[in-house]
């Protein structure tokens, strides 16, 4: 049999590549393309198979308001991050976050943008808990609702938790 090819997840990969490196030049051009064939070649069996997606992914208005948040985010932390660190103001903590959402896939993409942002990085993810070591010091509660609202509240819809 055949192994299906999954033109919407290559064009996904590619599209992300262009936008995360922002160089038109030639050689770039050529090994995103490449880079996104071949990983969307290799998820056969992991991310899709001959029926569809084997996980869940979210709607594609979803995703864009998730990247334009994660994007927000890392300007803003980053900024945020700079001011404590010039004004000697953190105090480095490890916070526990349960999250709403169970799906593995979007729990996993929530801990890696928790760790992309400036000031917090992700520790270790059991089930839909994350550990999270947050540099700036603050109230726990804080930490965990700010996450979830920043995050977890884009996937979470009509009451449903993907």
């Amino acid at each position: 049999m055949r192994k299906k090819f999954h033109f919407k997840l290559f064009i996904t990969l590619y599209i992300f590549w262009l936008l995360l490196t922002t160089n038109g030049n030639p050689p770039n051009i050529l090994a995103g393309f490449l880079s996104s064939l071949l990983i969307t070649r290799l998820s056969y069996g992991i991310l899709y198979d001959e029926k569809g997606f084997i996980f869940h992914i979210p709607k594609p208005h979803i995703m864009i308001k998730y990247l334009i948040t994660l994007f927000a985010e890392i300007y803003k932390s980053a900024i945020d991050h700079i001011v404590n660190i010039l004004t000697n103001d953190y105090n480095p903590t490890i916070v526990e976050v349960n999250l709403d959402i169970e799906d593995p896939l979007l729990v996993t993409l929530i801990a890696n943008s928790i760790t992309l942002t400036p000031e917090t990085i992700t520790v270790e993810k059991e089930g839909n808990k994350l550990l999270v070591l947050y540099i700036k010091e603050d109230i726990y509660n804080e930490v965990e609702k700010e996450i979830k609202s920043n995050f977890e509240s884009i996937f979470i819809t009509k009451g449903r938790k993907n």
